[in-house]
Order: C-alpha cells, then sequence, then structure tokens
C-alpha cells in the first residue's frame, strides 16, 4: 500500500471511529478525502510508524516519505477547501456533479505541489469554477497552473485590470457595449515597467499560454461598426469622434482560452494613470478624442448607466 493510500486509510477509519463519515463524505463529495484529512489522521499514521517494529534506519526513511507526503496533502487540502470557499451557495461536489474523476485526480496530484498561498487561491477559484460548469475548465489549465509563478500571477492581474468599456453610439443612444482588455504597451513602455509588464515578461506570459502578445503592430478590432464610441476606463470617459471604422486598436496583448477562463476569477486593481496611458495609445494609433464630452458613465460591474451632462 502506498503512502498516500496509507494515510487515507487512516483518515477513513478515524471518519468511522468517530461516526462522522457518511456527513463528512456527504459535506465534501468528490474533494473528500483532499477537504477531509484531519490533523488528527495525520498524527495518528506517524505514530503508526514511530511504534512499528521497523529497524531505526527505516523509521527514520518513512518518516522522511511521510512528512513529503502530508505536505503534498497539505497543499492539497488547502486548494480544495478554497474552493469550497469560493464555489457559489449550492454548487454540487458529489459524484453526481459531472466533474471527470480522472481530471480532478489529474488536477489534485499536480495540486499537491503547489505551497504559495497566492497560487493556491488561483488553483481553488479554477477547481471550484470547473465543480460549477463541469468540463469547461481548457485542456492545457493544470500545465499553465503547474508552471504559474506569483510574478507571473502579479503581471496578469495587471493585465485583467487593463479593462475598458466600450460604448458603440447611434446620435445620442447607446446600441451596443463590449468590455475589453485593452494593454497599450507599444506607446507606453515606461509606464508599462512600473507595474511588473515588460517585454521579457510579455514574452514569458505568451510561452505560458494565457496571453498573445504583438509587440510592434498590436491588434485592432474588425467588429467596430459605430463612428462614435465612448470609451470608460478607470471613473473616465473618452469620445472618440474618428477611427477607421473596422480597424479600432485594442492593445498589444490578447487572452488566449485559458487566459478568458482565469481572468473571469482574477480580481483587477484600479491603475493610476492607465486612462492617460490609453488614450495616448489610441490617439497613437490614428484615433481622435472630442475635448469635452458630453456623457458621463457609472460602472457597477458588469452594469452601466450614461447621462447626458449637457442639460
Amino acid at each position: 500500500m502506498s503512502l498516500d493510500e496509507k494515510i487515507g486509510e487512516v483518515a477513513l477509519n478515524l471518519a468511522k471511529n468517530e461516526n462522522i463519515q457518511n456527513k463528512t463524505v456527504e459535506l465534501l463529495g468528490m474533494l473528500f478525502p483532499y477537504a477531509g484529512l484531519t490533523k488528527k489522521a495525520v498524527d495518528m499514521y506517524i505514530s503508526e510508524i514511530e511504534m512499528s517494529d521497523m529497524s531505526t534506519e527505516a523509521k527514520v526513511f518513512s518518516v522522511m516519505n511521510a512528512k513529503k507526503t502530508i505536505k503534498k496533502i497539505k497543499n492539497q487540502k488547502q486548494i480544495a477547501d478554497i474552493a469550497m470557499e469560493n464555489a457559489k451557495e449550492g454548487t454540487d461536489f458529489t459524484e453526481t456533479s459531472g466533474v471527470n474523476e480522472e481530471w480532478l485526480e489529474r488536477f489534485m496530484d499536480s495540486a499537491g505541489f503547489v505551497s504559495s498561498e497566492d497560487i493556491q487561491l488561483i488553483w481553488g477559484k479554477v477547481l471550484a469554477n470547473e465543480f460549477e460548469k463541469p468540463g469547461t475548465t481548457p485542456p492545457n489549465m493544470i500545465r499553465i497552473l503547474s508552471e504559474m509563478t506569483p510574478t507571473y500571477a502579479k503581471a496578469f492581474r495587471v493585465i485583467c485590470s487593463m479593462q475598458v468599456l466600450f460604448l458603440f453610439l447611434d446620435n445620442e443612444d447607446v446600441v451596443n457595449s463590449e468590455w475589453q482588455i485593452i494593454v497599450p504597451f507599444e506607446e507606453n513602455i515606461d509606464y508599462m515597467r512600473k507595474y511588473g509588464l515588460s517585454f521579457e515578461i510579455l514574452n514569458e506570459l505568451e510561452t505560458l499560454g494565457v496571453i498573445k502578445f504583438e509587440a510592434v503592430a498590436g491588434y485592432i478590432s474588425t467588429d467596430i461598426q459605430e463612428e462614435r464610441l465612448l470609451v470608460h476606463s478607470n471613473e473616465k470617459t473618452l469620445l472618440a469622434v474618428a477611427h477607421n471604422k473596422g480597424c479600432v486598436p485594442i492593445g498589444n496583448v490578447l487572452l488566449t482560452t485559458a487566459g478568458e477562463a482565469l481572468r473571469q476569477i482574477t480580481p483587477v486593481d484600479r491603475m493610476e494613470g492607465y486612462t492617460e496611458a490609453l488614450e495616448k495609445y489610441m490617439k497613437a494609433n490614428s484615433v481622435k478624442f472630442a475635448e469635452n464630452v458630453p456623457f458621463k458613465v457609472f460602472v457597477n460591474g458588469e452594469d452601466y448607466q450614461v447621462l447626458t451632462t449637457d442639460l
């Protein structure tokens, strides 16, 4: 019997002995024993080794291996706990949830090596999302998370914080809207470095698989056909009055499918100076803005309200 299996057996026996197995398994579902292992179960297993008739050398070796495995299990437990804390109320964690058992086993096996609290939070939220919407986690997510470092996570959070709300106008009416991540790296290299986004980091994030990075030409939106466009960012609204329809610049970074999945669980920050950097970038790419903007946009989450200020 492997060490993982032995510790799991001790945890299960402990649950039986304390007459809480059914309640625990029902509560934790597929995440038992990842979130069900108690310190008492771990202590019991170490005690079994110490009281065994193995040689002193064998005991030392067994305890060393046990401590490595226990560290892995503690990481798994922390991530499982985070998943349960962050999942929507009523999320099904049982075998009927639709989460693939083989995927969960691979996910939790890799999760055992994650000890950074910041990165554990990401793993836990991804796991919560998978139980909420089984089968939606991109296939390469486990590999990406396994290679995610605190530096990469911080840089990705900065990227996600560069949110822009496009509001498309027909005369004075908003006819459509769209949230867009715009990283204006091209015209603001020094500003980007201040927030930890360098050419090297962006290339590494592209290699990781969360973004696509075009340092020179940047990316454009071919979908924007309206002549007038409200650009809302950091509580400031700009009015684009001239741009090449079907050719609106949208920065030097695009999110991949995995990047978009991570964006949905990534908190964002307010970035000082971002609107000015955005305006500088868009002006350099043939977008003209009105000096006086007769609109005020109020944003609450994904909802917004537009008021005219020249009444």
